[in-house]
Parts: C-alpha cells; sequence; structure tokens
C-alpha cells in the first residue's frame, strides 16, 4: 500500500510483522556470507617493530652536519630506496613470499608493498609493520625491513658525507688554481709596473724630495767650485806673469832658442797630460790604445824637461837664486792646474749628477702620474684576489667541518636509528576483525530487510483496512469484509509456507556444511569472537 505521510510508529511495526520472512531471510543470508568470509578468509598476522630517531652524540654546534634532510623526509627517501625493486625481489626470494601464488615478479613486489606500513610520530619515533599469513615469516620480514632502514640509513649519511667531500675538495682544488693564477697575475703586474703602484707613492714623493734636495746641494757646490776655480786662475795668472818676465840674467834664455818653449809651459802641459792620465786610467785599462798614447806623451815631456834642464846645468855649474824661484813657481803652478782640473773633473761629475737627478726626477713624476691609473687596475686585481681567496678559505673552513663529520659518521656518531621495540610474534590475526565484519553483517542485513520491507509495502497497491481507505479516499465506509478464505486463498498460503521453509531449510543445510567441511576453523572463529567479546567486555 502507499506510505500515508501520518502513519504511527505501530503501523511501521505492522508492516515489519507482514514483510518478517523477508527480514528473516535477509538476515541469515547476509549474515551467512559474512560467516562464510570470516571462516574462508586467511587470518593475517601483523609484526610491528619500533624505532627510535636517536640525536647524534656530538652536539651540532660542535661539528655540523652534512646531512641536512629532516627526518621524515629523510624516512621518505630511505623507504623509497628499501621498497626498490632489488630490495624486496631480495627479500621475496629469501623468504619465499607468495610462493603459492604462482604471480609474477611485479605482482609479487606490489603485493608486499601493500602489506608494508610505516608511521612516523612526532616523538621522533618510526613504527614499522608488515602482515603475513605466517606471524613467523611477518617477523622475520618486519626484522629484515627494520635492519634496512638502519643499514641503509647509516649508508646514506655516510654516502652524503663522501660526496659532499668530494665535491668540496674539487671545487677547493679549481678556486686553488684561480687563486695561484690571480697570484701570479698580480705578482707580475707588481714586477712590470714597479715604483708606480700606490703603496709606493709615499717612496716615490721622498725620494722626489730627495733629488730635488740634491740638486741643489750639487748647484751650490757647482758654484762654490766656480768661484774656487776663478780664485786659483787668479793665482796661476800671476804665476804666468813672473815666469815670463824677461830677465837678462836667466840662463834659460841664455841657453834656449827664441822658438823654444819654456820651461812654465813645458811643466803646465805636463800637469795637464798627467791628469788626462789620470782620466783615462780610471775609465780603461793599461792596454787601452788612448792609455797608451797619453802616458807615451807624458814620458815624452818628462825627457824634454830633462834635457832642458840638464843643458841649464852644463852651461851653468850652481843655479842662480832666479832659477831656484822659476822652478818653485813652475811646481806651484803645476799644484794649482791640477786643482784646476780637479774641480773641473769635480764639476763634471756634479753636474752629470743633476743631469741624472732631473732624468730621475722627470721618470718619477710620470710614475706618480700614472698612480691613479695604477690604482684602479690595483683595485680590481685585489678584488679579484681576495674574492677568490675569501672563497679558497669558505671552502677550505666547509671541506675540513665535511671531513670531521665523514669521520663522525664512519664512527657512527651521528644521528642514526635504533631499535626501541624489536619485532614481536603475533599471536591473534590482524585481519580480518570478524566480530566487526558480523556485527557490520548484522547491521547491514538488518537495514536491507527493513528497507526493502517497506519499498515491498510501497509498491503493492492493496490497502490494509479502513484507516488506509480513509487516508486515500474521502468516502464513508459503510462495513468492512473479512478476508474470505477460498481455495485460492488456501494454495497461495501453503506455497509461501513451503517457500518459507524451503529457504529455512537451505541455509540451515548451508551452515551444516560449512560446520562439517570446516569445523575447526568455525570453532576457531567462534573462540576469537568470543575473545574479542570478552575483551570488549
Amino acid at each position: 500500500m502507499p506510505l500515508r505521510p501520518d502513519m504511527e510508529p505501530s503501523e511501521f511495526l505492522d508492516i515489519l510483522r507482514r514483510r518478517k520472512w523477508m527480514l528473516l531471510f535477509s538476515v541469515l543470508v547476509i549474515f551467512f556470507g559474512a560467516t562464510v568470509y570470516c571462516v574462508l578468509a586467511p587470518d593475517l598476522y601483523q609484526s610491528s617493530m619500533k624505532l627510535l630517531l636517536t640525536p647524534p652524540p656530538v652536539s651540532e654546534g660542535v661539528v655540523r652536519s652534512n646531512v641536512k634532510v629532516g627526518p621524515r623526509e629523510r624516512l621518505m627517501i630511505l623507504q623509497q630506496e628499501i621498497l626498490s625493486r632489488a630490495r624486496l625481489l631480495g627479500v621475496i626470494n629469501e623468504l619465499a613470499l607468495f610462493k603459492e601464488s604462482g604471480n609474477g615478479a611485479e605482482a609479487l613486489m606490489e603485493m608486499a608493498r601493500q602489506r608494508i606500513k610505516n608511521d612516523f610520530d612526532s616523538n621522533n619515533t618510526f613504527t614499522l609493520s608488515f602482515y603475513h599469513e605466517d606471524p613467523n615469516i611477518a617477523r622475520m620480514v618486519t626484522s629484515r625491513l627494520g635492519s634496512f632502514f638502519i643499514e641503509e640509513n647509516i649508508k646514506s649519511r655516510e654516502a652524503t658525507d663522501q660526496e659532499t667531500t668530494k665535491f668540496l675538495a674539487s671545487r677547493l682544488e679549481e678556486t686553488r688554481i684561480r687563486l695561484e693564477q690571480q697570484e701570479e697575475k698580480l705578482k707580475r703586474y707588481k714586477l712590470q709596473f714597479g715604483g708606480e703602484l700606490p703603496q709606493q707613492e709615499s717612496a716615490n714623493l721622498n725620494r722626489l724630495q730627495r733629488l730635488q734636495d740634491q740638486i741643489k746641494n750639487n748647484s751650490d757646490a757647482v758654484a762654490r767650485l766656480q768661484d774656487r776655480k776663478v780664485f786659483i786662475e787668479t793665482q796661476i795668472s800671476g804665476i804666468e806673469r813672473n815666469i815670463r818676465t824677461p830677465e837678462k840674467s836667466d840662463p834659460w834664455g841664455a841657453v834656449g832658442s827664441a822658438n823654444q818653449t819654456s820651461p812654465g809651459d813645458l811643466l803646465s802641459e805636463l800637469a795637464m797630460k798627467k791628469r788626462r792620465l789620470e782620466q783615462l786610467s780610471e775609465k780603461f785599462t793599461p792596454l787601452y790604445p788612448s792609455v797608451v798614447l797619453a802616458r807615451r806623451e807624458v814620458e815624452q815631456l818628462e825627457a824634454k824637461i830633462a834635457k832642458q834642464r840638464q843643458s841649464a846645468k852644463t852651461s851653468d855649474g850652481v843655479s842662480s837664486p832666479d832659477l831656484q824661484n822659476t822652478n818653485w813657481d813652475s811646481a806651484e803652478l803645476g799644484r794649482l792646474r791640477d786643482q784646476i782640473a780637479a774641480i773641473d773633473l769635480e764639476t763634471i761629475a756634479l753636474k752629470r749628477e743633476n743631469a741624472n737627478a732631473v732624468r730621475s726626477i722627470e721618470t718619477i713624476q710620470h710614475k706618480v702620474e700614472r698612480l691613479p691609473q695604477r690604482e684602479q687596475e690595483m683595485i680590481s686585481l685585489s678584488r679579484d684576489y681576495e674574492n677568490i681567496k675569501r672563497s679558497y678559505d669558505d671552502l677550505l673552513g666547509k671541506q675540513i667541518q665535511s671531513q670531521i663529520s665523514q669521520k663522525l659518521e664512519e664512527k657512527q656518531k651521528g644521528e642514526q636509528f635504533t631499535i626501541l621495540e624489536p619485532a614481536n610474534l603475533p599471536t591473534n590475526p590482524f585481519k580480518p576483525d570478524r566480530l566487526k565484519i558480523l556485527a557490520l553483517a548484522l547491521m547491514a542485513s538488518l537495514v536491507i530487510g527493513a528497507g526493502g520491507a517497506v519499498v515491498l509495502e510501497m509498491l503493492d497497491p492493496k490497502l490494509r483496512g479502513a484507516k488506509d481507505f480513509k487516508g486515500f479516499f474521502d468516502i464513508p465506509i459503510l462495513a468492512c469484509l473479512p478476508v474470505i478464505e477460498n481455495a485460492e486463498y488456501r494454495r497461495r498460503i501453503a506455497v509461501r509456507r513451503a517457500v518459507v521453509i524451503g529457504g529455512l531449510i537451505s541455509i540451515a543445510g548451508a551452515y551444516l556444511v560449512l560446520l562439517v567441511v570446516h569445523g575447526a576453523k568455525v570453532k576457531s572463529v567462534l573462540l576469537s569472537i568470543g575473545q574479542g567479546i570478552g575483551g570488549g567486555n
């Protein structure tokens, strides 16, 4: 009958009573299916182990680790490595997992991956689980996977340290070569432009001041020498006038001829030749042609003077006082001319020094003028050198730190996983949860049975009583007739009863067959359900 909007709860109960067989069969069939699943489904035992991520015993402030990946991210990386094809196939072949399934390698790996579970909580603990039909195999697989996590964590950290150290070593070598090249470039630049460098500015200025002082002092010395030379030349002039004054009693004049050179001239020429010989001897060797020629000229003059003196002695055995005075004046004249020659040499030397100083001043001034340019070039070279040197020092410090971190990991003093709880041997199955399955099946059967009864009632066009008639028709009811139990009615009742009895017998037979075939399993299922109910209570 169609449902009325003003139906009472008792009327819904009437519907369930009328459809009680449907509700009963729904419960029996669905519950039977759940029971069959609970009996036939294999028991899966889950083994778990708990790993603790222990911090390094050496403080991070003392030795910084090269591994900067967080624990959770590192765990994901380790999981990808451990669940790789090679690792899983090795475990599957070693423990003969899923051998009875007969599937291929890819299917076996997928089954193994689905049965592995891991959970990382906030307390740095990591729980690893694996479930299998055999509790011993579940424990062995869990233990093996846990050892893989520990070993792989150590290997990955050591590999990270090794690769980091290797990379830093290569980068350090490249930077060292660049640093040496820059040092060589800076060295060549300093050698090429020595004296023009910014740090030599004060030295250049001091040298300029010294050269200027030297020029001034030399100029003053030259002036003093010129004054002295004038004074000596005055003395020479006076002496020469005394020597060249003609006297009647001069024996030199009596002996000599009109065209003969006077002794004073010979002595002066001899002094000049000696000075020239001394100058040449200072510059050249004794066998140099100019030196040999000058020496020969000196010897000839000395021989000539000696010959004249000998002639004077022959003509007059005793020298007169005038001759003695003449000889003294000639010696003094030679000495004064030697002084003039020395003054000339010293003047030339001083002037040469001044000329060299002027050239040096011009050179230094050019260098000082180029100082801004050299300063900019030096700044560029020094900046590049300092940058490379800073990079080299930074890489060197990182390499030393990386080597210390590598030694720390090799001694297993870094952050690592330790077994907090080893893999347990499960005694109760992890799957299936039979109590939950049966409870859900019972609830589902009741919902399906009640819902089906209501749906069938809505699809049935029959009106069940006066109240239903009044709900759909606004017609007064004059009389109500009872159900006429004729042959057709009794036949339908008999068929319905036979169907219900047959269905109940079939379901009972199915339960009986299940009990006979899987009696031990049914018994264990009932015991586990009882334990579950007892544990729940």
